[in-house]
């Protein structure tokens, strides 16, 4: 959860009294389910933590505050009490939302917010847009990805038309007639190099055949000779 930043504090100098002592000791941020040192009682902002944690390879993080090897535990009530009067208003207030929230509903509303900008989930598309205006830019993306009407292949929209030039309207089945005639000639030629190759292991093997046989009458006559 990211810390919320205090100029979105729509109240700040009416509360800053009783969150300043509380804001996270490494960003000076309001921190979402903070954690506090068991030594000095800071706040620290759940980011900040995996961050010094990172850094530290332990358990154990230094204390920026009280500048001790400390463990930090989730903060206390005397914490979240401190924050429960301020009035924020929703980080997408810059993209048009005027929410305005407590602190207890802030990460709820922020998750959901259709002020948010979020990324386009078409592979090859690199543009982030207003989540309410998300449907919007897909009626309008190039990298959509559509099936072809005529062979069930799918490209995005931006190589759509393309395609479909080359396959020029063709009927699904006559689509598939081609491609079983081209894999029929892919076979074929297979089996033919098969055919030859087996005749001629048959041809090697029947002239071994004649060369032994040759030899057998060879040796004959020089034991009948030697007799």
């Amino acid at each position: 959860m990211n810390p919320i930043d205090t100029r979105q504090i729509l109240n700040w100098d009416q509360v800053k009294v009783h969150i300043q002592p509380n804001l996270c000791i490494e960003c000076q941020l309001v921190p979402q389910q903070p954690l506090q040192c068991y030594r000095c009682q800071k706040s620290l902002c759940q980011t900040c933590h995996a961050d010094l944690k990172q850094k530290s390879r332990g358990p154990k993080i230094f204390c920026q505050k009280c500048k001790a090897l400390n463990y930090f535990n989730p903060a206390n009530n005397a914490i979240y009490q401190s924050y429960r009067d301020m009035v924020i208003g929703c980080v997408n207030r810059r993209y048009g939302c005027k929410v305005t929230l407590d602190y207890k509903k802030y990460q709820k509303h922020v998750d959901e917010c259709e002020f948010q900008r979020i990324p386009c989930p078409s592979p090859g598309c690199f543009v982030t847009t207003l989540k309410r205006a998300k449907g919007d830019h897909l009626q309008v993306c190039e990298y959509v990805i559509e099936t072809c009407q005529y062979c069930n292949k799918q490209f995005n929209r931006k190589s759509m038309a393309y395609h479909q030039e080359k396959c020029n309207g063709k009927d699904v089945q006559q689509i598939d007639l081609a491609s079983l005639k081209s894999d029929f000639l892919r076979l074929r030629s297979k089996l033919d190099a098969a055919i030859s190759q087996f005749e001629q292991s048959a041809e090697i093997a029947m002239l071994e055949q004649k060369v032994i046989k040759q030899q057998l009458e060879i040796q004959q006559l020089k034991n009948n000779i030697n007799q």
